[in-house]
């Protein structure tokens, strides 16, 4: 008995379709109607009402209405119900035309994220390759560590200069370790502001704003300052044993991830003691990062803000401009409060 075989499912791209030629006859058929039916018996209604306030004639407007749909009246009844359709039908076209460019433009939309998620793939790929030859090779070097140290011999030129190669090439892998790490960071920074920008499909949900905090903190600390002995206070309370009963409150966590870590990186590269305070008020969440960092010069900081990206000069701030970009799109705040010496305190204010 021969195993009966399944039909294959084929799968479809989630591509959105519209038949958007029906729009025009759409708009036809209603304008011919709403002509037969409403306009040529206004008109007429109209006509009652002009004839009674003019001549006096009798105000009837039920027979009025009876009498645009007698047979005799067909020639009226036909020019009121072409030009309702010839209108209608110009309506149609034009929302067949603006519904046409909508959906041209979600599909755009939708192939630049595959776009981006491609790239991602491929840089991903990449920076695994990088990673994945570098433990090879470590692990190489440990063998043969290993192998030379099996058959040392002492006042050995050669076994002496072979250690010293192995050492360069040890340090070498590593620099070639931390450039994937650096290329994968980089690489997420880039996909990360990509999302936020164009994240207008993605509603605010109900999230822990504590935890996407601690874990911009971290990540940080991670992959940008490992070298850098900073530390952290939020609420009063180090880092590591703040924030136990958490936040929650609707917001896009793609933005929001954006601007934090933009905020943070800045007081993290010229402080190295960040005090953070998190406070509600009213309908706002009010998050206000202090660095102990030279300052900043707050009109300076405006000027360039205001104005565009210049490549030569020492900062171009970008990191701000997109954070502020973000803010202003959900509906936030940003604010800069510092002294030349005296660090800086950015306050970061968002809609509850």
């Amino acid at each position: 008995m021969g195993v009966k075989r399944k039909e294959p499912l084929f799968l479809e791209a989630p591509l959105r379709k519209e038949r958007t030629w029906v729009y025009p006859w759409l708009g036809l058929l209603v304008g011919l109607g709403l002509g037969t039916l409403v306009g040529h018996p206004l008109a007429m209604v109209v006509q009652n009402v002009h004839a009674h306030l003019m001549e006096g004639t009798p105000l009837d407007l039920g027979r009025a209405i009876i009498h645009s749909f007698h047979v005799h009246m067909w020639p009226m009844t036909l020019l009121f119900a072409l030009f309702g359709g010839i209108v209608w039908a110009v309506i149609g076209w034009i929302f067949m035309h603006l519904r046409k460019n909508r959906l041209r433009l979600d599909t755009l939309h939708q192939e630049f994220e595959l776009q981006v998620a491609t790239l991602r793939h491929q840089y991903k790929n990449l920076a695994i390759g990088i990673q994945g030859f570098s433990h090879r090779v470590k692990n190489k070097l440990k063998e043969l560590d290993l192998a030379l140290k099996s058959c040392e011999m002492p006042d050995c030129p050669a076994f002496t200069h072979s250690r010293q190669g192995m050492e360069a090439l040890e340090q070498n892998v590593n620099v070639l370790e931390e450039a994937a790490q650096r290329l994968t960071h980089t690489l997420g920074q880039e996909l990360l502001f990509l999302k936020a920008l164009t994240s207008d499909t993605l509603a605010p949900t109900p999230q822990d704003f504590y935890r996407l905090l601690t874990h911009c903190i971290q990540h940080l600390r991670g992959l940008r300052f490992r070298d850098k002995e900073i530390r952290f206070n939020i609420n009063g309370q180090p880092l590591e044993e703040c924030c136990p009963a958490g936040l929650v409150f609707p917001f896009e966590p793609y933005s929001m991830e954006v601007i934090l870590q933009n905020v943070l990186t800045n007081a993290m590269k010229h402080g190295d003691n960040i005090r953070i305070r998190v406070a509600e008020a009213h309908d706002r969440v009010r998050v206000e990062v202090q660095d102990n960092g030279p300052g900043v010069e707050v009109e300076k900081l405006q000027r360039h803000l205001l104005t565009p990206t210049d490549r030569k000069e020492e900062s171009t701030h970008l990191g701000l401009k997109v954070s502020l970009h973000l803010l202003v799109k959900c509906g936030g705040r940003l604010g800069v409060r510092s002294e030349p010496g005296a660090g800086a305190t950015f306050i970061l204010e968002f809609p509850r």
